[in-house]
């Protein structure tokens, strides 16, 4: 077989592919905001487009390694809130998990809470205000805080300047991980609180016929089942046949 390691067709190839062309667009974002908002003094991280029920993004320190036993970050981003959110909101996640990279390798993280009082302040020095409802005058220390987008801040003025250069997201997830609507009325929160959501009303995503909305969840089918000799439970369909591992007695069905 030829060696194509350093062929020129297979570099543009490489190029061209969808792959490349979207992690280049993330990577090219990151180092953007590395430079605008931290100086460029952030370290390399492998970003990732992974799916989660609860985050839009997700930051997980040394999460990989390489064969010289080199330890990297993960940036996680959910590919599923894409193609409900303006680019601008997707961007200001990426700034999110950017500073949880900062605060790894230049702060103080702390281990029972992943977001306390400096990682706050450093969010909004780079211009996200730190809340637990994605609205003003949340919360912004604890588990589950989010954030919304300053008016004028420093985020605002480097994301503006980073799509004046015509930068777009190519890709987007059709699987919804919520309903639009859901994202919709957190817009209009926004405004309705005097806080500008967007630098654009447009989304950049045909969202309406081409995204599958989430089915909504249905009770759960599984029934406890106990053992009447040593107590160990175990959850089931109805009408399921369970023999203990411990006693060997057959577990008895859910008491009606």
């Amino acid at each position: 077989m030829p060696d194509l390691s350093m062929s020129e067709d297979l570099v543009d190839v490489t190029r061209s592919a969808p792959t490349v062309r979207f992690y280049a667009q993330l990577q090219l974002a990151f180092d953007h905001f590395n430079q605008m908002l931290f100086e460029g003094r952030l370290t390399p991280c492998l970003i990732t487009l992974r799916s989660s029920n609860r985050h839009n993004g997700y930051h997980h320190a040394k999460r990989f390694m390489n064969t010289k036993g080199e330890w990297l970050d993960e940036l996680g981003m959910h590919p599923g809130f894409m193609g409900l959110r303006s680019v601008e909101e997707v961007l200001s996640t990426l700034v999110h998990e950017m500073v949880h990279h900062w605060q790894q390798h230049e702060g103080t993280p702390s281990k029972s809470n992943p977001h306390n009082r400096e990682w706050a302040q450093k969010m909004r020095k780079v211009g996200l205000v730190p809340s637990d409802t994605a609205l003003p005058n949340g919360r912004e220390t604890g588990h589950g805080i989010s954030h919304f987008i300053e008016p004028q801040g420093a985020f605002h003025r480097a994301c503006v300047a980073l799509l004046e250069q015509g930068f777009a997201l190519e890709w987007f997830d059709r699987h919804a991980p919520v309903h639009p609507e859901q994202m919709a009325a957190r817009v209009d929160q926004l405004k309705a609180a005097g806080v500008v959501a967007v630098m654009s009303e447009a989304t950049g995503q045909p969202v309406s016929s081409t995204v599958v909305v989430p089915t909504p969840k249905t009770g759960s089918d599984r029934v406890k089942y106990v053992c009447q000799t040593c107590g160990i439970k175990a959850w089931a369909a109805a009408e399921t046949l369970i023999d203990c591992g411990i006693c060997g007695q057959a577990l008895a069905p859910p008491q009606v």
